[in-house]
């Protein structure tokens, strides 16, 4: 996928995201638009834009909406308006509605559980529509530097990147080059509404807080951080993506799986940046990924050629010896 092309400071904004999805090809091999709608501003920008590509590739659309069960009537309002605007698009209207609270999973929060549940039914729909059926979200620039900030804020930095403008399962992301102020003011110029859910300014919830209070300091120091972390972001993002196609490719070539076990001869042929990549991928696919130095130290005993070793990583355990490379389940204290 090529460089996104940033908006133009006075280009219409229908214009520059044509020319976005043009230049990067985000949208490439569409056979429909699936435009998740929440009624906010971000996901109505969305649904107006994805409207005008899919008439452009003649494609069908369709407008996503999740009633979480947490705002009682608002709920329904923000409901009601994307049935609404889906209707005057002249778009199919697929509504799905989850009690968030009893489908919460042990331990977590709402905010997570609300973000797995959409995801999971987006995802399905996106099966049922078929292959080349692309799910669209809103997020946008300050998304991506909110993100920033949260995984520094988790210690997950390097780790996680940015938000992917286009990941394998479909889902993509092509408001990210653009600001949430301009997507407003180009509503308010075409004159179409938009919900506000009073839960975003709920500073309870860590995006809220870094969104309101963390961001704007942050801004208000150092003026245009926004745009700079946004390209952090997407750069690292970028970077990460090629390691994870370069990992990709040799375990598909050597037929083995994500999780491994891996000889040691194709973490050496994958050098130190795509080996400890996997590494990370591998052990954070079942909970928080390791740190930099946990995996820094791995990939140390493995170049000095230790013959064998075992130690704690990420909640788990690595063990290696003169072939093989595998994690293991934490030891186990006997009764």
């Amino acid at each position: 996928m090529q460089t996104p092309v940033p908006p133009g400071g006075s280009e219409p904004l229908p214009d520059a995201f044509a020319r976005h999805v043009a230049a990067s090809g985000i949208l490439e091999g569409a056979t429909a638009l699936v435009a998740a709608c929440s009624g906010g501003s971000d996901s109505t920008a969305l649904a107006l834009l994805f409207s005008r590509e899919a008439r452009r590739r003649a494609v069908p659309i369709v407008l996503f909406h999740v009633d979480h069960q947490l705002r009682g009537v608002e709920g329904h309002r923000d409901a009601r308006a994307a049935a609404d605007l889906a209707a005057s698009l002249g778009a199919s209207f697929v509504f799905r509605s989850f009690p968030i609270r009893d489908l919460r999973e042990p331990g977590e929060s709402l905010e997570s559980a609300a973000r797995r549940i959409r995801y999971e039914s987006l995802l399905a729909l996106g099966r049922d529509l078929g292959p080349g059926t692309l799910l669209g979200t809103g997020h946008t620039l300050e998304d991506q530097a909110e993100t920033v900030l949260l995984h520094l804020e988790r210690r997950l930095g390097r780790a996680r990147g940015g938000i992917r403008p286009r990941r394998a399962d479909g889902v993509v992301r092509p408001l990210l080059p653009f600001r949430r102020g301009e997507l407003r003011e180009w509503l308010l110029a075409e004159g179409v509404p938009w919900r506000e859910d009073a839960s975003n300014a709920d500073e309870r919830f860590a995006r809220n807080r870094v969104r309101h209070q963390v961001l704007p300091e942050i801004e208000a120091r150092w003026p245009g951080a926004t745009v700079r972390l946004a390209r952090a972001a997407g750069a690292l993002t970028a970077r990460l993506c090629a390691l994870d196609a370069k990992t990709d490719e040799a375990l598909r070539e050597a037929g083995l799986p994500l999780e491994g076990p891996w000889p040691r001869l194709l973490l050496e042929r994958l050098g130190r940046e795509a080996a400890g990549r996997l590494l990370i991928r591998a052990a954070g696919g079942t909970g928080r990924p390791p740190g930099r130095a946990q995996v820094g130290r791995v990939l140390d005993r493995l170049a000095a050629g230790e013959p064998s070793f075992r130690e704690s990583f990420a909640g788990r355990r690595i063990a290696a010896d003169r072939l093989t490379v595998r994690l293991t389940p934490p030891a186990r204290l006997l009764p």
